[in-house]
């Protein structure tokens, strides 16, 4: 089956899962009722990401994928249980874009990951 068929279903997919795995991306293609195959995601992740649409994220634990959005968000990590939340900051944003004004500079990415111990791990530590 040719993969141009599937790039507009698996990229909607992909926009309302907000950060996946390859393999969670399956499960939800098989659970709407595709019937697609492996290679065949794996082929339009590809194109996703040569086309700009999606961006590779790694937690040094496993590879998952983030579908670009208009909303930039941030990533905390748990050290100990390795969780990977998300959060938005209006603060945060505007003070990137504040200091790289003033610098002189052109951004054309950037990341940003906290790391530490969750709410849980912190708990079981005490």
């Amino acid at each position: 089956m040719r993969t141009d068929k599937w790039i507009i279903d698996i990229e909607n997919l992909a926009k309302n899962a907000g950060s996946f795995k390859i393999k969670d991306l399956i499960a939800l293609a098989k659970n709407s009722g595709m019937n697609v195959s492996r290679a065949t995601v794996y082929r339009v992740i590809n194109k996703l990401c040569k086309a700009g649409k999606i961006v590779p994220v790694s937690n040094r634990k496993e590879q998952y994928f983030e579908f670009i959005g208009e909303k930039i968000h941030y990533h905390f990590r748990c050290k100990k249980c390795k969780k990977t939340m998300e959060f938005f900051s209006d603060k945060i944003e505007n003070s990137i874009r504040e200091t790289t004004n003033k610098l002189g500079i052109l951004m054309t990415e950037h990341t940003l990951i906290i790391e530490g111990l969750c709410r849980k791990c912190r708990k079981i530590r005490k």
